[in-house]
Protein backbone atom coordinates (compact mmCIF):
# COMPACT_ATOMS: atom_id res chain seq x y z
CA UNK A 1 0.00 0.00 0.00
CA UNK A 2 2.54 2.25 1.02
CA UNK A 3 4.86 1.49 -1.87
CA UNK A 4 1.78 2.34 -4.60
CA UNK A 5 0.66 5.55 -3.01
CA UNK A 6 4.40 6.78 -3.35
CA UNK A 7 4.73 5.39 -6.40
CA UNK A 8 1.35 7.38 -7.65
CA UNK A 9 2.77 10.18 -5.77
CA UNK A 10 5.88 10.57 -7.33
CA UNK A 11 3.97 10.06 -11.23
CA UNK A 12 1.84 12.74 -10.11
CA UNK A 13 4.94 14.92 -9.17
CA UNK A 14 6.63 14.23 -12.86
CA UNK A 15 3.16 14.99 -14.04
CA UNK A 16 3.60 18.55 -12.32
CA UNK A 17 6.97 19.04 -13.46
CA UNK A 18 6.24 17.80 -17.11
CA UNK A 19 3.53 20.27 -17.31
CA UNK A 20 5.58 23.33 -15.94
CA UNK A 21 7.37 23.82 -19.11
CA UNK A 22 3.99 24.32 -21.06
CA UNK A 23 2.22 26.11 -18.18
CA UNK A 24 5.12 28.67 -18.65
CA UNK A 25 5.40 28.90 -22.31
CA UNK A 26 1.47 29.67 -21.92
CA UNK A 27 1.77 32.24 -19.56
CA UNK A 28 4.46 33.72 -22.11
CA UNK A 29 2.17 33.54 -24.65
CA UNK A 30 -0.83 35.47 -23.30
CA UNK A 31 1.88 38.10 -21.84
CA UNK A 32 3.07 38.34 -25.59
CA UNK A 33 -0.46 38.53 -27.05
CA UNK A 34 -1.25 41.14 -24.08
CA UNK A 35 1.49 43.38 -25.03
CA UNK A 36 0.87 43.40 -28.52
CA UNK A 37 -2.96 44.32 -28.08
CA UNK A 38 -1.81 47.09 -25.97
CA UNK A 39 1.12 48.35 -28.42
CA UNK A 40 -1.48 48.07 -31.42
CA UNK A 41 -4.73 49.61 -29.16
CA UNK A 42 -2.32 52.55 -28.28
CA UNK A 43 -1.15 52.79 -31.44
CA UNK A 44 -4.58 52.85 -33.55
CA UNK A 45 -5.83 55.15 -30.78
CA UNK A 46 -3.22 57.44 -31.24
CA UNK A 47 -3.52 58.18 -34.75
CA UNK A 48 -7.45 58.13 -34.59
CA UNK A 49 -7.19 60.83 -31.77
CA UNK A 50 -4.45 62.84 -34.05
CA UNK A 51 -1.93 64.71 -32.52
CA UNK A 52 -1.08 68.55 -33.81
CA UNK A 53 1.99 69.15 -35.15
CA UNK A 54 5.25 70.34 -33.20
CA UNK A 55 5.25 72.69 -32.01
CA UNK A 56 1.89 74.13 -31.56
CA UNK A 57 -0.53 76.18 -29.02
CA UNK A 58 0.72 75.89 -25.22
CA UNK A 59 3.84 74.02 -26.22
CA UNK A 60 5.26 77.30 -27.04
CA UNK A 61 5.01 78.33 -23.15
CA UNK A 62 5.96 74.67 -21.65
CA UNK A 63 8.86 73.38 -23.47
CA UNK A 64 10.77 77.03 -23.03
CA UNK A 65 12.19 76.46 -20.09
CA UNK A 66 13.26 72.71 -20.40
CA UNK A 67 14.76 73.64 -24.23
CA UNK A 68 16.27 76.83 -23.35
CA UNK A 69 18.09 74.72 -20.38
CA UNK A 70 18.79 71.86 -22.45
CA UNK A 71 20.65 74.47 -25.08
CA UNK A 72 18.15 74.60 -27.52
CA UNK A 73 19.16 77.42 -29.68
CA UNK A 74 19.98 80.37 -28.04
CA UNK A 75 17.00 80.79 -25.80
CA UNK A 76 18.85 80.64 -22.31
CA UNK A 77 19.02 83.78 -23.23
CA UNK A 78 15.12 84.90 -23.18
CA UNK A 79 13.40 86.94 -20.53
CA UNK A 80 10.62 84.33 -20.17
CA UNK A 81 13.10 81.54 -20.06
CA UNK A 82 14.86 82.98 -17.53
CA UNK A 83 11.37 83.99 -14.99
CA UNK A 84 10.20 81.30 -12.44
CA UNK A 85 9.34 78.15 -14.09
CA UNK A 86 5.60 77.12 -13.27
CA UNK A 87 6.06 73.29 -14.19
CA UNK A 88 9.29 72.38 -13.22
CA UNK A 89 9.24 68.59 -13.58
CA UNK A 90 7.85 69.00 -17.65
CA UNK A 91 10.64 70.87 -17.63
CA UNK A 92 13.35 68.23 -16.58
CA UNK A 93 11.87 66.19 -18.84
CA UNK A 94 12.39 67.99 -22.19
CA UNK A 95 15.42 69.64 -20.81
CA UNK A 96 16.52 65.41 -20.54
CA UNK A 97 15.07 64.13 -23.45
CA UNK A 98 16.52 66.90 -25.79
CA UNK A 99 19.54 66.31 -24.35
CA UNK A 100 19.54 62.53 -24.31
CA UNK A 101 17.99 62.21 -27.88
CA UNK A 102 17.21 65.43 -29.79
CA UNK A 103 14.66 64.41 -32.14
CA UNK A 104 11.41 65.58 -32.09
CA UNK A 105 9.44 62.40 -32.74
CA UNK A 106 10.21 61.74 -28.77
CA UNK A 107 7.99 64.04 -28.11
CA UNK A 108 4.67 62.45 -30.32
CA UNK A 109 5.64 58.81 -28.28
CA UNK A 110 5.16 60.53 -25.01
CA UNK A 111 1.38 61.40 -26.33
CA UNK A 112 0.82 57.97 -27.49
CA UNK A 113 2.09 56.64 -24.09
CA UNK A 114 -0.43 58.53 -22.35
CA UNK A 115 -2.58 58.32 -24.72
CA UNK A 116 -2.45 54.38 -23.80
CA UNK A 117 -2.69 54.96 -20.72
CA UNK A 118 -5.99 56.50 -21.10
CA UNK A 119 -8.07 53.93 -23.38
CA UNK A 120 -6.84 51.11 -21.44
CA UNK A 121 -7.19 52.75 -18.09
CA UNK A 122 -10.73 53.44 -19.46
CA UNK A 123 -10.93 49.37 -20.49
CA UNK A 124 -9.87 48.57 -17.28
CA UNK A 125 -12.39 50.32 -15.34
CA UNK A 126 -15.24 49.17 -17.65
CA UNK A 127 -14.21 45.47 -17.11
CA UNK A 128 -14.62 45.97 -13.19
CA UNK A 129 -18.21 47.54 -13.52
CA UNK A 130 -19.22 45.68 -16.44
CA UNK A 131 -16.95 42.75 -17.13
CA UNK A 132 -16.20 43.96 -20.83
CA UNK A 133 -12.94 41.83 -20.89
CA UNK A 134 -14.46 38.72 -20.47
CA UNK A 135 -16.21 38.80 -24.10
CA UNK A 136 -14.26 39.65 -27.14
CA UNK A 137 -16.63 40.70 -29.26
CA UNK A 138 -18.21 43.14 -26.03
CA UNK A 139 -14.37 44.23 -25.71
CA UNK A 140 -13.65 45.15 -29.31
CA UNK A 141 -17.40 46.76 -29.65
CA UNK A 142 -16.69 48.88 -26.86
CA UNK A 143 -13.42 49.94 -28.04
CA UNK A 144 -14.28 50.94 -31.67
CA UNK A 145 -17.13 53.16 -29.96
CA UNK A 146 -14.55 54.81 -26.90
CA UNK A 147 -11.64 55.50 -30.09
CA UNK A 148 -14.91 56.57 -32.53
CA UNK A 149 -16.36 59.54 -29.69
CA UNK A 150 -12.13 60.34 -28.71
CA UNK A 151 -11.81 60.28 -33.08
CA UNK A 152 -10.58 63.53 -34.38
CA UNK A 153 -12.58 62.86 -37.37
CA UNK A 154 -15.92 63.20 -34.95
CA UNK A 155 -14.36 65.83 -33.15
CA UNK A 156 -13.94 67.52 -36.62
CA UNK A 157 -17.09 67.16 -37.82
CA UNK A 158 -18.90 68.40 -34.38
CA UNK A 159 -16.94 71.41 -34.91
CA UNK A 160 -17.75 72.00 -38.38
CA UNK A 161 -21.67 71.42 -38.08
CA UNK A 162 -22.07 71.96 -34.68
CA UNK A 163 -19.83 74.75 -33.14
CA UNK A 164 -16.46 75.17 -31.73
CA UNK A 165 -17.46 74.38 -28.20
CA UNK A 166 -19.01 71.29 -29.54
CA UNK A 167 -15.23 70.16 -30.86
CA UNK A 168 -14.38 68.32 -27.40
CA UNK A 169 -17.57 67.09 -26.11
CA UNK A 170 -17.12 63.30 -25.20
CA UNK A 171 -13.35 63.78 -23.76
CA UNK A 172 -12.68 67.00 -22.80
CA UNK A 173 -13.87 68.98 -19.89
CA UNK A 174 -15.17 72.46 -19.55
CA UNK A 175 -13.74 75.76 -20.11
CA UNK A 176 -11.45 74.45 -23.00
CA UNK A 177 -9.24 72.58 -20.37
CA UNK A 178 -8.83 68.42 -21.32
CA UNK A 179 -6.84 65.26 -20.44
CA UNK A 180 -4.74 64.88 -23.85
CA UNK A 181 -6.21 67.81 -25.79
CA UNK A 182 -3.88 67.62 -29.24
CA UNK A 183 -0.56 68.49 -27.70
CA UNK A 184 2.23 66.60 -25.46
CA UNK A 185 2.07 69.10 -22.66
CA UNK A 186 1.50 68.97 -18.71
CA UNK A 187 -2.06 68.37 -18.75
CA UNK A 188 -1.98 65.25 -20.34
CA UNK A 189 -0.47 63.52 -17.46
CA UNK A 190 -3.48 64.51 -16.13
CA UNK A 191 -4.68 60.51 -17.43
CA UNK A 192 -2.67 59.08 -14.52
CA UNK A 193 -5.81 60.80 -12.38
CA UNK A 194 -7.93 57.62 -14.81
CA UNK A 195 -4.98 55.35 -14.30
CA UNK A 196 -5.33 56.11 -10.34
CA UNK A 197 -8.61 55.31 -9.86
CA UNK A 198 -8.27 52.07 -12.28
CA UNK A 199 -5.70 51.10 -9.41
CA UNK A 200 -7.71 52.39 -6.36
CA UNK A 201 -10.80 49.85 -7.55
CA UNK A 202 -7.70 47.04 -7.80
CA UNK A 203 -7.49 47.92 -4.18
CA UNK A 204 -4.01 49.42 -4.66
CA UNK A 205 -4.16 52.41 -2.65
CA UNK A 206 -0.62 53.00 -2.86
CA UNK A 207 0.00 53.19 -6.46
CA UNK A 208 -3.18 55.02 -6.46
CA UNK A 209 -1.80 57.68 -4.52
CA UNK A 210 2.07 57.26 -6.35
CA UNK A 211 -0.55 58.19 -9.85
CA UNK A 212 -1.91 61.30 -8.40
CA UNK A 213 1.03 62.93 -7.53
CA UNK A 214 2.76 61.97 -11.05
CA UNK A 215 -0.36 63.87 -12.17
CA UNK A 216 0.50 66.67 -10.17
CA UNK A 217 4.04 66.88 -10.67
CA UNK A 218 3.97 67.30 -14.05
CA UNK A 219 0.61 69.96 -13.44
CA UNK A 220 -0.18 71.37 -10.33
CA UNK A 221 -3.31 72.78 -11.70
CA UNK A 222 -4.32 68.78 -10.53
CA UNK A 223 -3.56 69.38 -6.69
CA UNK A 224 -7.15 70.11 -6.17
CA UNK A 225 -8.83 66.78 -8.24
CA UNK A 226 -5.62 65.18 -6.35
CA UNK A 227 -7.11 66.05 -3.31
CA UNK A 228 -10.48 65.23 -3.60
CA UNK A 229 -9.58 61.67 -5.04
CA UNK A 230 -7.04 60.89 -1.59
CA UNK A 231 -10.33 62.11 0.64
CA UNK A 232 -12.59 59.83 -1.37
CA UNK A 233 -9.58 56.58 -1.16
CA UNK A 234 -9.29 57.28 2.41
CA UNK A 235 -13.05 57.41 3.70
CA UNK A 236 -13.87 54.57 1.20
CA UNK A 237 -10.57 52.21 2.68
CA UNK A 238 -11.53 53.50 6.19
CA UNK A 239 -15.30 52.28 5.53
CA UNK A 240 -13.74 49.03 4.61
CA UNK A 241 -11.61 48.06 6.76
CA UNK A 242 -12.86 50.46 9.92
CA UNK A 243 -9.49 51.23 11.12
CA UNK A 244 -7.37 53.98 10.98
CA UNK A 245 -3.94 52.67 9.83
CA UNK A 246 -4.42 52.60 6.03
CA UNK A 247 -6.51 55.52 5.21
CA UNK A 248 -4.05 57.72 7.47
CA UNK A 249 -0.83 56.03 5.55
CA UNK A 250 -2.56 56.79 2.23
CA UNK A 251 -2.76 60.19 3.48
CA UNK A 252 0.45 61.28 5.23
CA UNK A 253 2.20 59.23 2.18
CA UNK A 254 0.09 61.73 -0.43
CA UNK A 255 1.03 64.76 2.10
CA UNK A 256 4.85 64.02 2.24
CA UNK A 257 4.39 63.47 -1.26
CA UNK A 258 3.06 66.35 -2.38
CA UNK A 259 4.72 68.70 -0.25
CA UNK A 260 7.40 69.83 -3.04
CA UNK A 261 4.48 70.28 -5.74
CA UNK A 262 2.73 72.97 -2.91
CA UNK A 263 5.96 74.35 -1.94
CA UNK A 264 6.86 74.97 -5.32
CA UNK A 265 3.25 76.01 -6.40
CA UNK A 266 3.42 78.69 -3.65
CA UNK A 267 6.23 80.26 -4.31
CA UNK A 268 5.51 80.62 -7.78
CA UNK A 269 2.04 82.20 -7.63
CA UNK A 270 2.31 83.41 -4.36
CA UNK A 271 3.01 87.20 -3.77
CA UNK A 272 5.27 90.16 -3.56
CA UNK A 273 2.58 92.19 -1.48
CA UNK A 274 -1.27 92.09 -1.83
CA UNK A 275 -1.40 94.92 -4.68
CA UNK A 276 1.11 93.35 -6.69
CA UNK A 277 -0.30 89.32 -6.65
CA UNK A 278 -4.17 91.07 -7.13
CA UNK A 279 -3.23 92.74 -10.10
CA UNK A 280 -1.48 89.99 -11.40
CA UNK A 281 -4.44 87.73 -10.99
CA UNK A 282 -6.45 89.94 -12.27
CA UNK A 283 -4.23 90.30 -15.71
CA UNK A 284 -4.62 86.33 -15.90
CA UNK A 285 -7.89 86.02 -14.99
CA UNK A 286 -9.47 89.09 -17.33
CA UNK A 287 -7.02 89.35 -19.82
CA UNK A 288 -5.13 86.86 -21.04
CA UNK A 289 -6.94 83.54 -19.95
CA UNK A 290 -10.38 84.33 -19.28
CA UNK A 291 -11.63 81.59 -21.43
CA UNK A 292 -10.37 79.46 -18.94
CA UNK A 293 -10.78 81.32 -15.94
CA UNK A 294 -14.37 83.26 -16.81
CA UNK A 295 -17.52 81.30 -16.16
CA UNK A 296 -19.41 83.32 -18.29
CA UNK A 297 -17.14 82.81 -21.17
CA UNK A 298 -17.39 79.06 -21.29
CA UNK A 299 -20.69 78.38 -20.08
CA UNK A 300 -23.19 77.57 -22.76
CA UNK A 301 -25.08 74.41 -23.98
CA UNK A 302 -21.77 72.03 -24.54
CA UNK A 303 -21.75 72.07 -21.10
CA UNK A 304 -24.95 70.93 -20.21
CA UNK A 305 -24.65 68.31 -22.29
CA UNK A 306 -21.02 67.28 -20.39
CA UNK A 307 -23.18 67.26 -17.24
CA UNK A 308 -25.83 65.12 -18.51
CA UNK A 309 -22.99 62.65 -19.22
CA UNK A 310 -21.62 62.04 -15.29
CA UNK A 311 -25.16 62.14 -14.24
CA UNK A 312 -26.28 59.59 -16.99
CA UNK A 313 -23.18 57.55 -15.63
CA UNK A 314 -23.90 57.76 -12.07
CA UNK A 315 -27.47 56.65 -12.56
CA UNK A 316 -26.02 53.41 -14.47
CA UNK A 317 -23.62 53.29 -11.78
CA UNK A 318 -25.94 53.24 -9.30
CA UNK A 319 -28.45 50.47 -11.02
CA UNK A 320 -24.96 48.17 -11.75
CA UNK A 321 -24.79 48.28 -7.80
CA UNK A 322 -27.91 45.89 -7.91
CA UNK A 323 -26.78 43.95 -10.47
CA UNK A 324 -23.44 43.16 -8.60
CA UNK A 325 -22.43 40.25 -7.07
CA UNK A 326 -22.34 40.87 -2.64
CA UNK A 327 -19.57 41.14 -1.27
CA UNK A 328 -18.18 40.11 2.03
CA UNK A 329 -18.78 42.29 4.87
CA UNK A 330 -17.98 45.51 5.08
CA UNK A 331 -16.14 45.46 1.33
CA UNK A 332 -18.36 48.28 -0.91
CA UNK A 333 -18.71 47.00 -4.65
CA UNK A 334 -16.90 48.17 -7.07
CA UNK A 335 -19.41 50.27 -8.92
CA UNK A 336 -21.06 51.66 -5.59
CA UNK A 337 -16.82 52.91 -4.91
CA UNK A 338 -17.22 54.55 -8.46
CA UNK A 339 -19.99 55.87 -7.71
CA UNK A 340 -19.17 58.22 -5.14
CA UNK A 341 -15.24 58.89 -6.99
CA UNK A 342 -17.74 60.41 -9.67
CA UNK A 343 -20.48 62.23 -7.82
CA UNK A 344 -18.63 63.93 -4.68
CA UNK A 345 -16.16 65.34 -6.97
CA UNK A 346 -18.74 66.17 -9.24
CA UNK A 347 -20.55 67.73 -6.29
CA UNK A 348 -17.50 69.85 -5.19
CA UNK A 349 -16.53 71.23 -9.08
CA UNK A 350 -20.33 72.55 -9.26
CA UNK A 351 -20.68 73.84 -6.06
CA UNK A 352 -16.84 75.75 -6.19
CA UNK A 353 -18.34 77.16 -9.80
CA UNK A 354 -21.18 78.51 -7.84
CA UNK A 355 -19.32 80.16 -5.29
CA UNK A 356 -16.80 81.19 -7.16
CA UNK A 357 -19.64 83.22 -9.64
CA UNK A 358 -21.52 84.39 -6.52
CA UNK A 359 -18.15 85.78 -4.97
CA UNK A 360 -16.02 86.75 -8.50
CA UNK A 361 -12.82 85.36 -5.72
CA UNK A 362 -10.06 85.36 -8.80
CA UNK A 363 -8.18 82.82 -6.60
CA UNK A 364 -10.43 80.58 -7.09
CA UNK A 365 -11.28 80.99 -10.34
CA UNK A 366 -7.30 80.57 -10.80
CA UNK A 367 -7.98 77.36 -8.77
CA UNK A 368 -9.96 76.32 -11.71
CA UNK A 369 -12.62 73.91 -9.34
CA UNK A 370 -13.95 72.88 -13.09
CA UNK A 371 -10.72 71.45 -13.88
CA UNK A 372 -12.90 68.45 -12.32
CA UNK A 373 -14.19 67.87 -15.09
CA UNK A 374 -11.34 67.10 -17.31
CA UNK A 375 -11.44 63.86 -16.18
CA UNK A 376 -14.91 63.21 -14.97
CA UNK A 377 -16.21 63.83 -18.28
CA UNK A 378 -14.33 61.22 -20.24
CA UNK A 379 -14.71 58.71 -17.35
CA UNK A 380 -18.69 59.08 -17.77
CA UNK A 381 -18.76 58.49 -21.32
CA UNK A 382 -16.48 55.56 -21.21
CA UNK A 383 -18.96 53.79 -18.19
CA UNK A 384 -22.47 55.15 -20.42
CA UNK A 385 -20.51 53.30 -23.85
CA UNK A 386 -19.51 49.94 -21.40
CA UNK A 387 -23.03 49.78 -20.61
CA UNK A 388 -24.60 50.14 -23.73
CA UNK A 389 -22.48 47.54 -25.34
CA UNK A 390 -23.11 45.42 -22.34
CA UNK A 391 -27.71 45.82 -22.35
CA UNK A 392 -27.38 45.46 -26.48
CA UNK A 393 -25.74 42.46 -26.30
CA UNK A 394 -27.93 41.20 -23.46
CA UNK A 395 -31.19 42.71 -25.54
CA UNK A 396 -30.58 42.01 -28.88
CA UNK A 397 -28.32 38.62 -28.17
CA UNK A 398 -25.76 39.93 -30.28
CA UNK A 399 -23.20 37.83 -29.11
CA UNK A 400 -24.45 35.49 -32.42
CA UNK A 401 -22.99 38.21 -34.57
CA UNK A 402 -19.61 37.92 -32.93
CA UNK A 403 -17.68 37.44 -36.42
CA UNK A 404 -19.11 40.45 -38.31
CA UNK A 405 -19.13 42.79 -35.07
CA UNK A 406 -15.42 41.94 -34.71
CA UNK A 407 -14.89 42.53 -38.05
CA UNK A 408 -16.75 45.61 -38.51
CA UNK A 409 -15.15 46.96 -35.12
CA UNK A 410 -11.73 46.60 -36.86
CA UNK A 411 -12.45 48.08 -40.09
CA UNK A 412 -13.83 51.19 -37.95
CA UNK A 413 -11.36 51.34 -36.19
CA UNK A 414 -8.95 51.12 -38.99
CA UNK A 415 -10.91 53.70 -40.69
CA UNK A 416 -10.78 56.38 -37.64
CA UNK A 417 -7.48 55.69 -38.13
CA UNK A 418 -6.79 56.86 -41.51
CA UNK A 419 -9.46 60.02 -40.67
CA UNK A 420 -6.68 60.66 -37.77
CA UNK A 421 -3.67 60.75 -40.32
CA UNK A 422 -5.22 62.60 -42.37
CA UNK A 423 -6.28 65.25 -40.25
CA UNK A 424 -2.85 64.62 -38.42
CA UNK A 425 -1.37 65.67 -41.92
CA UNK A 426 -3.81 68.51 -42.98
CA UNK A 427 -2.42 70.40 -38.95
CA UNK A 428 1.15 69.62 -40.19
CA UNK A 429 0.55 71.25 -44.36
CA UNK A 430 -1.74 74.28 -42.53
CA UNK A 431 1.26 75.32 -40.54
CA UNK A 432 3.98 75.15 -43.01
CA UNK A 433 1.57 77.49 -45.05
CA UNK A 434 1.18 80.09 -42.29
CA UNK A 435 2.65 83.32 -43.57
CA UNK A 436 5.47 83.44 -40.98
CA UNK A 437 6.79 80.02 -41.60
CA UNK A 438 9.19 82.12 -44.51
CA UNK A 439 10.67 84.67 -41.78
CA UNK A 440 11.10 81.92 -38.70
CA UNK A 441 12.94 79.42 -41.37
CA UNK A 442 15.52 82.52 -42.29
CA UNK A 443 16.12 83.06 -38.36
CA UNK A 444 16.30 79.57 -37.73
CA UNK A 445 19.23 79.15 -40.03
CA UNK A 446 20.81 82.86 -39.43
CA UNK A 447 20.35 83.85 -35.66
CA UNK A 448 23.37 84.73 -33.21
CA UNK A 449 24.01 84.95 -30.04
CA UNK A 450 22.82 88.06 -28.25
CA UNK A 451 20.21 89.05 -30.83
CA UNK A 452 16.80 89.36 -29.28
CA UNK A 453 13.71 89.71 -31.86
CA UNK A 454 10.97 92.24 -31.59
CA UNK A 455 7.69 90.03 -33.43
CA UNK A 456 3.64 90.23 -33.98
CA UNK A 457 2.15 89.09 -30.77
CA UNK A 458 0.20 86.58 -32.44
CA UNK A 459 3.90 84.62 -33.79
CA UNK A 460 3.32 82.33 -31.26
CA UNK A 461 5.54 79.93 -32.47
CA UNK A 462 8.57 81.79 -33.10
CA UNK A 463 10.68 80.83 -30.29
CA UNK A 464 10.65 77.20 -30.75
CA UNK A 465 10.68 76.78 -34.27
CA UNK A 466 13.87 79.58 -34.61
CA UNK A 467 15.60 79.30 -31.14
CA UNK A 468 16.14 82.52 -31.13
CA UNK A 469 14.51 84.60 -28.07
CA UNK A 470 12.06 87.15 -28.64
CA UNK A 471 11.02 90.81 -26.63
CA UNK A 472 7.38 88.94 -25.42
CA UNK A 473 4.18 87.30 -27.33
CA UNK A 474 0.83 86.91 -26.18
CA UNK A 475 0.28 83.71 -26.09
CA UNK A 476 3.35 82.33 -23.04
CA UNK A 477 2.85 83.85 -19.50
CA UNK A 478 5.07 83.77 -16.74
CA UNK A 479 3.35 82.81 -13.06
CA UNK A 480 4.92 84.85 -10.38
CA UNK A 481 3.43 88.12 -9.81
CA UNK A 482 6.12 90.92 -10.56
CA UNK A 483 6.94 88.84 -14.07
CA UNK A 484 2.77 88.82 -14.96
CA UNK A 485 3.14 92.72 -14.67
CA UNK A 486 6.18 92.52 -16.78
CA UNK A 487 4.62 90.54 -19.26
CA UNK A 488 1.56 93.08 -19.22
CA UNK A 489 3.93 96.14 -20.12
CA UNK A 490 6.09 94.72 -22.52
CA UNK A 491 2.91 93.75 -24.03
CA UNK A 492 1.25 96.90 -24.79
CA UNK A 493 4.29 98.72 -25.92
CA UNK A 494 4.25 95.80 -28.64
CA UNK A 495 1.11 96.40 -29.46
CA UNK A 496 1.66 99.97 -29.56
CA UNK A 497 4.21 99.69 -31.65
CA UNK A 498 2.96 97.42 -34.45
CA UNK A 499 -0.52 99.44 -34.47
CA UNK A 500 1.27 103.20 -34.84
CA UNK A 501 4.97 103.73 -34.61
CA UNK A 502 7.47 106.06 -36.12
CA UNK A 503 11.43 105.37 -36.25
CA UNK A 504 12.46 107.60 -33.49
CA UNK A 505 10.35 105.70 -31.45
CA UNK A 506 11.42 102.18 -32.51
CA UNK A 507 14.88 103.01 -32.05
CA UNK A 508 14.08 104.30 -28.36
CA UNK A 509 12.24 101.19 -27.56
CA UNK A 510 15.40 99.18 -28.77
CA UNK A 511 17.98 101.17 -26.41
CA UNK A 512 15.42 101.01 -23.51
CA UNK A 513 13.66 97.40 -23.77
CA UNK A 514 17.14 95.78 -25.45
CA UNK A 515 15.68 94.27 -28.42
CA UNK A 516 18.34 93.63 -31.35
CA UNK A 517 15.92 93.00 -34.87
CA UNK A 518 12.44 93.66 -35.32
CA UNK A 519 9.90 91.55 -37.44
CA UNK A 520 8.10 93.89 -39.51
CA UNK A 521 4.46 92.94 -41.71
CA UNK A 522 5.29 94.01 -45.34
CA UNK A 523 4.29 97.70 -45.57
CA UNK A 524 4.59 98.38 -42.31
CA UNK A 525 5.81 102.18 -41.99
CA UNK A 526 9.08 101.73 -40.04
CA UNK A 527 10.17 99.35 -42.96
CA UNK A 528 11.71 102.77 -44.23
CA UNK A 529 13.31 104.34 -41.06
CA UNK A 530 17.13 104.23 -41.67
CA UNK A 531 18.11 103.58 -38.30
CA UNK A 532 17.31 100.03 -39.17
CA UNK A 533 18.88 97.86 -41.63
CA UNK A 534 17.11 95.20 -44.05
CA UNK A 535 18.15 91.37 -43.43
CA UNK A 536 15.08 89.53 -45.07
CA UNK A 537 11.93 90.12 -46.67
CA UNK A 538 9.68 87.47 -48.45
CA UNK A 539 6.18 88.70 -49.44
CA UNK A 540 4.52 88.69 -45.79
CA UNK A 541 7.27 89.83 -42.84
CA UNK A 542 10.90 91.22 -42.94
CA UNK A 543 13.67 90.79 -40.43
CA UNK A 544 15.26 94.66 -40.20
CA UNK A 545 18.48 94.81 -37.85
CA UNK A 546 18.31 97.94 -34.99
CA UNK A 547 21.76 100.05 -36.20
CA UNK A 548 22.47 101.48 -32.61
CA UNK A 549 22.69 105.35 -33.40
CA UNK A 550 26.36 107.12 -33.30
Amino acid sequence: MREGRRLILEDQRLAVKGHQPEQRSAKSRVLIRNLVFIVVGTTLFTLAYAQAPLYTSNQNQYFLHGFAKAGFGYLNEDWLANTLDPTPVFSKLIEFSWRVLPWEPVFYLYFAILAGILLFSLLGIAHLIWGIKNSRPQKWLYLTILIGLFSAGLRYLSARFIGLAWEFTFDGGVAGQRLLGTVFQPSTFGVFLILSIYLFLRKKGGWAVVCLLVATSFHPTYLLSAAILTTLYMGITFWETKKLRIPLALGLGALIGVSPILWNTLTTFGGSDKLVSAQARNILVTFRIPHHAVVAEWLDVAVLFKLIFVGLALVVLYSAQKQEPATPANTLRVSTKLFHIILWPAVMAIALTIVQVLTQNVVLALLFPWRLSTWLVPLSVSLISGWLVCWSFERYQLGRYSGWIMALSGVSILIFSGVGISKSVISYQQKQALNEQGVMRYVEANKQPGETYLIPLKMQDFRLETGAPVYIEFKSIPYKDVDVLEWRRRVNLARKFYERTRCKKLIELAETEGFTHVILPVGHETTECKQTEFVFQDEFYGVYKIIAPE
